[in-house]
């Protein structure tokens, strides 16, 4: 289950697609989508290697890119990418858009142009945290990739949980071991709960799913926290 729908509020703030010819950022890139050009950097890299149905063996590269805007896990044909290196940042024209394990992913392909450049770009450790994302975008989305969602529990279903956060709605579930902190955690879950949530969205059975790996319940700190930020940015 999951809906999307208008938040009031003083302010929101929507980052906008970058169509054309220019170059598009992570945080909206859909499955199905081709013709992709993007500037990013490479945060994690790795040779992996796939049997596929013939029997034959490849080996291709996979990881994690990311811009100001999203991280977003990549999967590339090509193994020998002499660009394709952590911290890199490269220009990427030509890929496409698809699902890895339910994760919306960048595919660079044998087409697909990679070019290293040397500009300013945010540092690695910047653009390696996790970013706060509304339920609504996420939806529109179709996914996202290690985000934070906060939002009040308005209902449970088995293993899962309905968080809503006044943009939308969908399901969390909480990744770890039955005896891990998080799964106890689970446990002080009642209607109105409000929690902060760190994790994947991914498309399961219909359903997008945050698949949370880190969980708290929000309390007045939190509240006075993101009070007193809000206040030095626009003060």
């Amino acid at each position: 289950m999951q809906r999307e729908y208008k938040k009031q509020g003083f302010f929101r703030f929507t980052p906008s697609d970058s169509e054309g010819g220019g170059a598009r950022e992570l945080w909206c890139l859909k499955p199905g989508e081709g013709g992709i050009n993007t500037i990013c950097r490479v945060l994690e890299v790795s040779l992996r290697e796939l049997t596929m149905k013939d029997g034959k063996r490849i080996e291709i590269l996979e990881g994690v890119i990311a811009d100001y805007t999203a991280k977003m896990p990549f999967f590339s044909w090509v193994a020998d990418q002499e660009e394709l290196k952590q911290d890199r940042v490269i220009q990427i024209g030509n890929a496409y858009v698809r699902r890895w394990s339910g994760l919306v992913t960048l595919y660079i392909g044998r087409n697909t142009e990679l070019r290293e450049k040397n500009i300013y770009f945010p540092a690695y450790d910047e653009l390696n945290k996790p970013q706060r994302r509304d339920i609504g975008d996420i939806i529109r989305c179709q996914g996202a990739f290690d985000v934070i969602v906060e939002g009040d529990i308005v209902g449970v279903a088995g293993d899962k949980v309905l968080v809503d956060d006044g943009t939308g709605a969908l399901f969390m579930v909480l990744n770890g071991d039955k005896d891990s902190s998080v799964k106890r955690l689970s446990l002080s879950f009642s209607f109105g709960t409000p929690v902060i949530a760190r994790g994947n969205v991914m498309l399961r059975g219909g359903e997008y799913i945050l698949m949370a790996s880190e969980l708290k319940i929000k309390d007045d700190k939190d509240v006075l926290e993101e009070l007193m930020g809000f206040m030095a940015r626009y003060t």
